[in-house]
């Protein structure tokens, strides 16, 4: 997965101009920094890559431009790379974010600021806070220190324990069309139509994932190696499907060898930076502990790719395999192919795979994918998942006339 920072704005633009979508959210934002009316805590909810965390650095940067915004700028440059060291991305390094995790941004807080007028905390998946976390985070939240602003990115703010929701101004986000997508790359990349249009589907709607498999050759073929394992899942061996997770889990080990490499050098930029001496050790360690997390982070999503790309193999199969479908030639609007490059792959498996065994296959790697998010094991996960594929493509045949698929 590609963490390329985001291409600067263009000349005369501000650094809001690098959120795609989501001009009302943007709006509301922009209103709080420009009339300096900016509260302690938001609420930024909403399914997982759609732009959230993303539009959050971009408020951090806003907030901290010595420029009003433009985006260009060195402190804002840091921010939205993740560098700069008053703004802070915690993640859960476990399963759950732990009390003592909170514990450390709340002492975090009321220390002075390295050099920004204002410390920004982001807390991604805040809705996996613990019960003991969340009463921690409430008390900040109640009193909490000069210059300083939490923002907190979840599902929904069902998904959040206790009354911390009721503590911070909620922004809620929604997904951009694949309309949308298409043509912020095309402008963005300077595209043909149908690349753009590729891109948005493949990415499964989320730019980040989109602009990487434009621009990174290695997101590009581990998708496909993903995409390869279509016929070894179609088998009727056990060895085969837990074969195919183990390769899984490989490309999700290449994705995190490569994260480890960017670290090493953000690691030699902030000794650079701030040199090697004793005062530097306290930050060290803290980027250290980022570091760890993020590793953490890059497999667990590398792992929710592979699965949402054999996702829509299969959304694709089914909807090829439906008499009648609307989307039963590619290129139609009503219901377009998520992998319309892996045409001949899936129109092949739909001459053979009974729409209701894909949708079932689908309802698999679903079901995993929802276990992944509350803590599973992911090797164990994977294996799971691929034998249920198995055991869903073999079923029998259920007699369909025609299927709603809709993305």
């Amino acid at each position: 997965m590609s963490r390329r920072p985001p291409a600067p704005p263009p000349p005369g633009g501000s650094v809001w101009d690098l959120v795609v979508g989501h001009d009302e959210q943007v709006a509301a934002l922009r209103e709080a920094v420009d009339g300096d009316k900016v509260t302690h805590a938001w609420l930024f909810t909403g399914p997982p890559g759609i732009g959230k965390l993303h539009t959050a650095r971009v408020f951090a940067a806003a907030l901290n431009c010595p420029s009003g915004g433009d985006g260009t700028c060195d402190s804002c440059r840091r921010i939205l790379r993740g560098v700069h060291p008053d703004v802070h991305l915690i993640v859960p390094e476990g399963d759950f974010l732990l009390v003592e995790e909170v514990r450390a941004v709340r002492e975090e807080a009321s220390r002075s600021r390295h050099e920004a007028r204002t410390a920004v905390f982001v807390f991604d998946e805040a809705d996996r806070m613990t019960e003991a976390a969340a009463n921690a985070l409430l008390k900040v939240l109640e009193e909490p220190p000069a210059n300083v602003v939490f923002v907190l990115v979840a599902r929904s703010p069902e998904a959040l324990v206790g009354t911390v929701p009721s503590r911070a101004r909620p922004v809620p986000f929604v997904p951009l069309s694949l309309a949308e997508l298409a043509a912020a790359l095309a402008a963005e990349l300077d595209l043909r139509p149908e690349q753009a249009a590729w891109a948005a589907a493949a990415g499964h709607g989320r730019l980040a994932r989109a602009r990487a498999l434009l621009t990174d050759e290695a997101t590009r073929t581990r998708r496909s190696a993903v995409l390869d394992l279509l016929d070894r899942l179609g088998s009727d061996r056990p060895s085969d499907a837990l074969a195919a997770a183990g390769t899984v889990a490989a490309l999700a080990d290449e994705v995190v060898a490569a994260a480890r490499l960017r670290q090493e050098g953000e690691l030699a930029e902030l000794d650079e930076a701030f040199g090697s001496g004793r005062g530097t050790g306290a930050l060290r360690r803290r980027v250290e502990v980022r570091h760890r997390r993020e590793l953490r982070r890059a497999r667990f999503d590398a792992i929710r790719e592979a699965l949402a790309d054999l996702l829509g193999a299969y959304r694709d199969i089914a909807l090829l395999g439906t008499p009648g479908a609307p989307g039963a030639q590619p290129g139609s609007a009503a219901a377009p192919l998520v992998h319309p490059d892996k045409d001949a792959t899936t129109r092949r498996l739909a001459g053979r795979v009974d729409p209701a065994a894909a949708i079932r296959a689908a309802a698999a790697l679903d079901e995993a994918d929802r276990r992944l998010t509350i803590g599973a094991a992911p090797q164990l996960t994977l294996e799971a998942a691929f034998l249920s594929v198995q055991a869903a493509l073999r079923g029998p045949s259920v007699p369909i006339r025609r299927l709603a698929i809709r993305r």
